[in-house]
């Protein structure tokens, strides 16, 4: 998940408070109402009442490789730059590494009775490179994959459905030294070849993949421009036309890894990407203020830069505009490779920015959030369960993709309660976080949006990043002395929601 870019705090204006919906809900404003707030034409949204998901619908939950995997020094495995950065002092809190995170490497079995326990028919989890290839290239670690084999297979005896995420920021170190990772175009050819790798061994049991896990993050947390930045490799780099290239290169692994998926896939598959981009709503849903967060969400610098590219094939020219000579150098044939026809987009949500109408160049302003928002735990997870509903209506309005099937890769919550002596969380606000954004995923679907699932992070607490320990997101509480795995309130709510596929 995404902890590292953050985003500026947005606040309601005091005039829209009294028309906003409410967390959960989400209902339309009266006419009269409206009328009372703008004197410009309302155009007010229609909401279906149908309170149930799809029956085809994917309930599941999502994990990531360094952040519970552990076994960092078994069975052949390389370093990856998250190894390296959490081994550099001061960079995490108490200086928390992955090295044994939630041991599941041993423990998957267990892991996947509990998910089965719980209900869940779909798995998000990540590869890491550095095990299947611990140089980042060249002779393939058998047993790196034989892991990868059994976890597939024994969460296929248990009826659920693998979705590997290729890549979740853990760049083999070699290639790092090699070439500078990121900051070279030669990692697109080498991520393409280790996506070829996997996909021939794994792929007769596995449909859908996942490119790269939030372009925005691995390189807006990771790369500043004359400063460093927290999140690995952390490097300093000296123009915004070179951090604007690392984006353009990872644009460009994204694309080669969809050729090579649909290349070296045994049987049908499907393809996507697990993208944060940024979501923007409304203040008060009038046709105006729909328009400026349609404007906010194409002119956004990151959006801009990831999403719309990935999607339309084509960098906004506002950014262009915006870039000058600080835009990536582009090659013939860069903007097909990166726009690739996807099957299915993942969509992180966590947060979102409000937005009205303005009479200013953009068309629209941003509103500040009050030091008084509720946050989710982490300073920059102010709570906004809007955002799914106008993130997915942003990929269709904005990106022009009407067709394009979405489901929520990401959705979490830090805990703001401590475990009992027991283990046991009586996380209540993650079931209010959870079910307001899940009020607002159903509002998708009744509205006609190609929603197909929901994985909220995480299934386990695990390593944060920087964060180390400090942060549980997890559904599953972690002793982290013990590793015994105690299931909070949120896990036994959500497991109610799967047997009723509604909102409780």
């Amino acid at each position: 998940m995404d902890n590292s870019l953050k985003i500026t705090r947005r606040s309601f204006l005091t005039k829209s408070a009294l028309a906003t919906a409410t967390l959960a809900i989400g209902s339309s404003i009266p006419d009269l109402l409206a009328s009372n707030l703008s004197t410009k034409p309302t155009k007010l949204l229609n909401y279906n009442t149908k309170n149930t998901f799809p029956v085809d619908f994917w309930w599941g939950a999502a994990t990531a490789a360094y952040q519970v995997e552990g076994a960092a020094n078994e069975d052949g495995r390389g370093a990856s730059i998250w190894d390296t950065l959490s081994h550099t002092s001061g960079t995490t809190f108490n200086g928390a590494t992955g090295d044994v995170a939630c041991d599941q490497y041993h423990r998957y079995e267990d892991d996947i009775k509990m998910m089965a326990a719980l209900g869940i028919k779909h798995y998000r989890f990540s590869i890491s490179w550095s095990r299947i290839l611990p140089n980042g290239k060249g002779t393939v670690n058998e047993k790196g994959v034989d892991y990868y084999n059994r976890l597939v297979d024994t969460l296929l005896k248990y009826g659920i459905m693998p979705h590997p995420t290729l890549y979740h920021w853990d760049l083999p170190q070699a290639l790092q030294d090699k070439y500078a990772g990121w900051q070279s175009r030669e990692v697109a050819n080498d991520f393409g070849n280790y996506a070829s790798i996997i996909v021939k061994r794994l792929g007769d049991r596995i449909q859908h993949w996942m490119t790269l896990n939030e372009i925005a993050s691995m390189t807006f947390g990771s790369y500043g421009v004359n400063q460093k930045k927290k999140m690995a490799p952390s490097i300093a780099l000296g123009s915004k036309k070179e951090f604007n290239q690392v984006v353009h290169n990872a644009l460009l692994a994204h694309g080669t890894a969809c050729q090579a998926i649909r290349a070296s896939s045994p049987q049908k598959c499907y393809v996507a990407a697990a993208e944060n981009f940024n979501s923007f709503i409304p203040t008060i849903e009038t046709s105006e203020n729909i328009e400026a967060a349609r404007l906010a969400f194409i002119r956004d610098e990151v959006n801009a830069g990831i999403i719309m590219p990935m999607l339309t094939g084509k960098y906004p020219d506002k950014w262009l505009e915006d870039m000058g000579k600080n835009a990536p150098d582009i090659h013939t044939g860069d903007m097909k490779l990166i726009s690739q026809p996807l099957d299915e987009l993942g969509y992180n949500c966590y947060t979102g920015m409000y937005v009205q109408a303005a009479e200013n160049a953009n068309g629209y302003k941003t509103i500040n959030f009050s030091a008084n928002y509720p946050k989710g735990n982490m300073n920059w997870l102010n709570i906004v369960p809007e955002a799914v509903y106008w993130g997915v209506r942003m990929v269709s309005d904005a990106a022009g993709q009407k067709e394009l099937p979405i489901f929520i890769s990401e959705n979490g919550y830090a805990d703001g309660t401590e475990a009992n002596a027991d283990g046991y969380v009586e996380d209540i606000d993650r079931v209010f976080y959870y079910r307001s954004y899940l009020a607002q995923l159903l509002r998708s679907v009744n509205d006609g949006y190609p929603i197909k699932g929901y994985f909220p992070w995480s299934l386990l607490d695990n390593f944060e990043w920087n964060h180390g320990y400090s942060k549980r997101f997890g559904m599953v509480h972690v002793n982290y002395e013990t590793l015994k795995r105690t299931p909070k309130l949120s896990y036994y709510w959500y497991k109610e929601v799967l047997k009723n596929r509604r909102v409780m």
